[in-house]
C-alpha cells in the first residue's frame, strides 16, 4: 500500500495555518504557531496535496515514502 511522507520546513513556515484549515487531520500547530505533521507517514489524500500546494511559503513537502518522489505538482 502506498504511503506518503510529510515534512514541514520550520524555517519557511510562517504560521498562516492554511494547512490546518485545508487538512486538519494531517497538521497541527506547535507552541509557536508553526505547522507540524500529525504523523510522519499517511495514506495518500487529495486534501494533503492541496494543503502542500497552497502553503504560501512552500514549506510543506509530500513524497512517496518508498520512492521519495514528490506527490505535489
Amino acid at each position: 500500500m502506498t504511503r506518503w511522507r510529510i515534512t514541514v520546513d520550520q524555517d519557511r513556515c510562517v504560521g498562516s495555518a492554511t494547512c490546518t484549515s485545508i487538512a486538519p487531520d494531517f497538521f497541527t500547530l506547535d507552541g509557536e504557531d508553526r505547522s507540524c505533521p500529525a504523523a510522519a507517514e499517511v495514506a495518500p489524500a487529495d486534501r494533503l496535496a492541496d494543503a502542500a500546494e497552497l502553503c504560501p511559503t512552500s514549506a510543506i513537502a509530500v513524497v512517496d515514502a518508498e520512492t521519495g518522489l514528490s506527490q505535489v505538482d
